[in-house]
């Protein structure tokens, strides 16, 4: 008996683990999660001739413009990187009211439009 309901538990988990991934639902969200004009944090295939570009995400942004700032110290830096990452989600959750996307799509479209 000890032995039987853990098995029962793992194969229910697993079932509904099946389940979920056949679903699929992030590719869809994923897709309309890319407007014109969003930058990717990885390097985009190019065809030979053109030299491969690099798009930069709104944290890495945020990132470079801090370091930048020389006259910062340790904490202030962290504060104005905190600050920069936040107002980049407020303009990525703005964006995603305007599409009018709900739920999980939402919260797949503001974390890949700030790592983005």
């Amino acid at each position: 008996m000890r032995i039987i309901t853990p098995a029962i538990y793992a194969a229910l988990l697993g079932g509904a683990i099946y389940i979920a991934v056949s679903q699929n639902p992030l590719p869809n969200a994923v897709a309309s999660a890319s407007p014109e004009g969003t930058k990717i944090a990885y390097a985009v295939p190019t065809d030979s001739k053109s030299p491969p570009v690099m798009r930069v995400g709104r944290r890495e942004t945020c990132r470079q413009s801090v370091s930048a700032k020389k006259h910062l110290g340790k904490y202030q830096a962290r504060d104005q990187m905190q600050l920069c990452v936040a107002q980049a989600r407020v303009e990525c959750l703005k964006q995603a009211i305007d599409q009018k996307l709900r739920g999980p799509a939402r919260r797949v479209y503001v974390k890949s439009c700030v790592a983005a």
